[in-house]
């Protein structure tokens, strides 16, 4: 699960937010469309935008949960 995540509109939240809403704040411009992410197991990584906040497969998802299950039903329609 990730715990820390780069902020984009200089907030101190890391949620899933609206791609677009992202790219208005020039999130792609930073680290070539990348965010730096902390683990809650001390990993890090830099997974693309697209990953974090598009992707709708079981491994992107599963990312935000504790649990690590997608939990589909918290996606907005």
């Amino acid at each position: 699960m990730m715990a820390v995540g780069d902020s984009v509109s200089g907030g101190i939240d890391f949620m899933r937010e609206d791609l677009k809403y992202l790219e208005q704040h020039g999130a792609s411009a930073r680290h070539q469309g990348r965010l730096n992410v902390v683990f809650c197991d001390g990993h890090v990584e830099s997974p693309t935008l697209q990953f974090l906040f598009a992707d709708t497969s079981d491994a992107a998802l599963s990312a935000w949960n504790r649990d690590h299950q997608p939990h589909r039903e918290r996606l907005v329609p």
